[in-house]
């Protein structure tokens, strides 16, 4: 019988804290889009360094084709200008920070 209390108890507390967890805070989400902004001119660079050895398909990149780039990321969650030749501009739709990556050219 104790046992089961404390899973009840347990089960409570997490259905508690659980909505707490599941959103993203202003700080976070500028955090994130400065190591996404820092990430975006590693991959272009990478991609161009590859597009030099004749590896892959080589198109010209933009700012949106860039984040394709990135795995693991929701698109739809940034706000994506600027241009390939000045750097990308890359802002979290929960964020209040804009962050410049690092030009996409070669």
């Amino acid at each position: 019988m104790e046992v089961i209390m404390v899973v009840v108890v347990l089960g409570i507390l997490a259905a508690m804290a659980l909505p707490r967890f599941g959103t993203i805070t202003p700080t976070a989400a500028d955090a994130n889009a400065k190591a996404i902004a820092g990430a975006l001119g590693v991959a272009a660079a990478n991609y161009n360094a590859n597009c030099s050895v004749g590896v892959g398909s080589c198109t010209t990149l933009t700012c949106t084709t860039a984040m394709a780039l990135l795995s693991g990321i929701t698109v739809s969650d940034y706000t994506v200008g600027g241009s390939p030749a000045s750097g990308c501009t890359v802002m979290h739709i929960k964020g209040s920070t804009t962050y410049t990556s690092a030009t996409l050219l070669p």
